[in-house]
C-alpha cells in the first residue's frame, strides 16, 4: 500500500473480493466508484486482537511522529456485500519494544545504564473507538447508517479523516449540519466535527422529539460561549423559541452588544435577529408584572404589611393573605388596580372587620389584639402612611400601566408562536438595596423572595401553556436556558421559594417533553445538580474540570462506564493555563444525540471555536 490514500482508489485497500466469483458480488471496479472525494493519508493497518467495539492499529512507520491522540479515523471493509465505513476516534497510543523489554536487554541497562537506541523496533498501536459505521446502498449507492458486524481483516487500512471525505460521507444531511468547533486532537489541520441541535418536531432539521441538554464544566471552561453557539443553533431553525434565565446578567449584556467574555465577542442576539428573523427581547426581572392571585397572596404573605399588623410568619399570615385577595376579589377590585388609594383605603376596612380576623384567630384575646391593632395603624396618620408606602411598594409589582413592563401571561403566549427569543435578567442589580428604580417605580419593593416567585411565576406560565398546547394536539417548540442551574435544582432539602421553585423544575424536567419544551441546564458542577434533572438529560457538553470523586463517579456513569474516554477527558488542559489566549482551548467530551458520527453512542471530543468568526465562517453565518 502507498502512503497516501485516495478515497477513490478502493482496489489499493480492498483486496480480493470475498468470495470472489459468486453472482451478485461486486466487482473489484464496482468497489473503488464511490459517491465522495477527498485524500485521507494512511497512517496505520488493522491489528490484532480486534473486536466490534474497539479496533487495535499498527501504526505505520512514517506516521509515529504524529499527534495521533483524538484524532478522527475511517477503517474501509466489505461488510454484506456493501462497501462499509467505520468512523471514529483514536484514544490510545502504546508503544512496546520487545527488545528493551527481555531479561537481557535488562541487565545491559543495569549495567551499563543504557542501551544504544533502537527505535527500529518499537511498535506504535493505536486503539480506535467506533463511533459510526456507514454503509454503500443500492445502485444510486445512498450512504446509508449501519453497523458494526464484523471485523475489518488484519491487515486493512486505516486512514485519517479530511473535510472532503467527511463532507462527502454526510453530503445528504449537510442542511441540518451544525459547527461548535473542530475534532479535540485536529488543532492546526482544521477538522470540522459535525454537529446538530435539532428543533423538537418533525420534519427538516428536527429530532421528532423534545429532548433536554446539559453544559457543564468549571469556571473559565467557556461554558457560557458554548451556550450562545447552541443557542444559534437552536435558534436557525424556523418557529423556534428561546427562554433564557440569565441571573449573572450574561447573556443579556450581549444583547446590547458583544461582551467579550474569554475573549469570545458574540453578538449572538443580533445573528438570530438579523440572519433568522427572531424577535429579541431582554427583560429585566422587575420589569415583568404579576398577573395572578395566587402570586398576590404569596407576595402579601411575605411582605412587611402583615409583619407590621402582628400576623406572624407562617399558617397564620398565610391564611390571613388568602382571606384578604378573596375579600378584595369580592368587591371587583382588579390587580393593577391594587396600588391606588381605594383598593388602600379597602385593606383597611378588611383587616379592621371583626370577622377577617375570627377567620384567622380563634380566641377572644388574639382576635382583639390584632383588631385593635390594625384599627390603630388605619386612625394614626403616621402609620397609615407608612403602611400604604409598602403596600404600594408591593403591590404595583401588579401594576400592567408601569413604563416598560410585560406581563408573565403575554411573554409566554409570544413564545409559543414562535420565532422568539426572550432573556430575563436575574442578575443581582439594585437589590441589595431592596429597591427598583426601573420602570419609574422609585418605591417598589424587591427581595430575592420576590425575585424567586417571579421566577416560579415564569416557570409554571410555561409548563401550563405547553400542557394546554398539549391537550389542544399541538406541541410548543421552545428550548429554556437555564444558567448557573445549581441555584435552581440543588440537590438537598430546600423550603420556601426556593424549594417551590426547585420542585417545578424538576417535574417539569419529567413531564415537559410531550409539550415540546426542552430544557438546557448550564452549571459548573454536575454532582450538585438534582439527580433526578441530570436523569433526564438527553444530551450532554462537557467542559475542563468535572474530575472529583462526586463529579467523576456522575460522569463515569453517564458515559456508560467508558473507561477510555474518561481518560481522554481527564487529559484536557485547564484554558487558564495558557500562556496566552492564543494558546488557550476549550474542548468538551459529547454525550448522546450530538453528532451523526454519534449514533452508537460513542462519547466524542470537541474543542470549541477559539474565535466568532471562526464559528460564524464554518456555518455560513458571516454576510458577504
Amino acid at each position: 500500500m502507498s502512503d497516501s490514500f485516495d478515497i477513490l482508489d478502493w482496489e489499493a485497500f480492498s483486496g480480493e473480493p470475498v468470495m470472489a466469483g459468486v453472482e451478485g458480488e461486486p466487482t473489484v471496479e464496482e468497489l473503488s466508484r464511490l459517491p465522495f472525494d477527498g485524500e485521507a493519508p494512511l497512517f496505520a493497518v488493522v491489528a490484532s486482537p480486534s473486536t466490534t467495539e474497539r479496533l487495535v492499529v499498527d501504526v505505520l512507520a512514517a506516521s509515529r511522529s504524529l499527534a495521533l491522540l483524538g484524532r478522527w479515523v475511517v477503517v474501509p471493509f466489505l461488510q454484506d456485500g456493501e462497501r462499509t465505513f467505520a468512523v471514529g476516534q483514536v484514544k490510545g497510543v502504546t508503544m512496546e519494544n520487545d527488545l528493551f523489554e527481555g531479561a537481557t536487554a535488562r541487565a545491559v541497562v543495569s549495567s551499563l545504564g543504557s542501551l544504544p537506541p533502537s527505535a527500529s523496533q518499537d511498535l506504535y498501536r493505536a486503539e480506535l473507538s467506533m463511533s459510526a459505521v456507514f454503509a454503500l446502498r443500492g445502485p444510486e449507492e445512498r450512504v446509508v447508517p449501519s453497523l458494526m458486524g464484523t471485523v475489518p481483516p488484519s491487515g486493512s487500512g486505516a486512514y485519517l479523516v479530511s473535510d472532503a471525505f467527511l463532507g462527502g460521507l454526510l453530503s445528504r444531511n449537510s442542511p441540518d449540519l451544525f459547527y461548535l468547533g473542530t475534532a479535540y486532537g485536529s488543532t492546526g489541520r482544521s477538522l470540522l466535527l459535525p454537529t446538530w441541535i435539532r428543533h423538537f418536531r418533525k420534519g427538516p432539521g428536527g429530532a421528532g422529539d423534545t429532548y433536554h441538554m446539559g453544559i457543564f464544566g468549571r469556571t473559565g471552561s467557556g461554558k457560557s460561549v458554548l451556550a450562545k453557539m447552541v443557542l444559534i443553533g437552536f435558534a436557525r431553525h424556523k418557529g423556534t423559541s428561546l427562554f433564557v434565565f440569565d441571573p449573572q446578567g450574561e447573556f443579556s449584556r450581549d444583547l446590547g452588544g458583544p461582551s467579550g467574555e474569554e475573549g469570545f465577542s458574540l453578538d449572538w442576539g443580533r445573528v438570530a435577529e438579523e440572519r433568522f428573523g427572531k424577535k429579541v427581547q431582554a427583560v429585566p426581572l422587575r420589569n415583568l408584572v404579576l398577573d395572578s392571585w395566587e402570586l398576590f397572596e404569596d407576595v402579601v404573605g411575605k411582605a412587611l404589611v402583615f409583619q407590621w399588623l402582628g400576623y406572624p410568619r407562617g399558617e397564620k399570615r398565610d391564611l390571613a393573605a388568602e382571606q384578604l385577595g378573596c375579600e378584595l376579589r369580592r368587591r371587583h377590585m382588579n390587580l393593577n388596580d391594587l396600588s391606588g388609594d381605594e383598593a388602600f383605603a379597602a385593606v383597611g376596612e378588611i383587616v379592621g372587620d371583626e370577622g377577617f380576623v375570627k377567620r384567622v384567630y380563634m380566641t377572644d384575646e388574639s382576635v382583639e389584639r390584632h383588631l385593635r391593632k390594625a384599627r390603630d395603624h388605619w386612625s394614626d396618620p403616621s402609620q397609615r402612611e407608612q403602611l400604604r408606602s409598602l403596600w404600594r411598594g408591593m403591590t404595583i409589582l401588579f401594576d400592567d400601566r408601569r413604563r416598560g413592563t410585560v406581563s408573565v401571561t403575554r411573554l409566554v403566549e409570544e413564545l409559543a408562536r414562535g420565532d422568539r427569543i426572550v432573556v430575563v435578567n436575574l442578575s443581582r442589580e439594585g437589590l441589595d438595596r431592596g429597591l427598583s428604580l426601573a420602570a419609574g417605580a422609585s418605591d417598589m419593593v424587591w427581595d430575592e423572595e420576590i425575585q424567586g416567585l417571579v421566577v416560579w411565576r415564569l416557570l409554571e406560565a410555561l409548563r401550563r401553556r405547553g400542557e394546554e398546547a398539549y391537550l389542544d394536539g399541538k406541541r410548543l417548540n421552545v428550548l429554556v436556558v437555564l444558567d448557573e442551574a445549581h441555584r435552581f435544582v440543588p440537590r438537598g432539602a430546600l423550603e420556601g421559594t426556593q424549594g417551590k421553585v426547585r420542585d417545578l423544575l424538576v417535574s417539569a424536567a419529567r413531564e415537559t417533553r410531550k409539550y415540546g419544551l426542552g430544557w438546557l441546564f448550564v452549571s459548573q458542577t454536575l454532582a450538585s445538580l438534582h439527580p433526578e434533572v441530570v436523569g433526564q438529560l438527553r444530551a450532554l457538553f462537557v467542559g475542563f474540570g468535572l474530575t472529583g470523586g462526586n463529579e467523576l463517579a456522575g460522569l463515569r456513569d453517564l458515559a456508560g462506564g467508558d473507561g477510555e474516554a474518561l481518560t481522554l477527558y481527564q487529559r484536557f488542559p485547564d484554558p487558564q493555563s495558557a500562556p496566552s489566549d492564543t494558546y488557550r482551548s476549550f474542548n468538551y467530551m459529547l454525550l448522546g444525540p450530538l453528532s451523526p458520527l454519534a449514533f452508537s453512542g460513542q462519547p466524542l471530543f470537541l474543542s470549541a471555536f477559539a474565535s466568532p468568526e471562526a464559528f460564524l465562517d464554518a456555518n455560513g453565518l458571516i454576510r458577504p
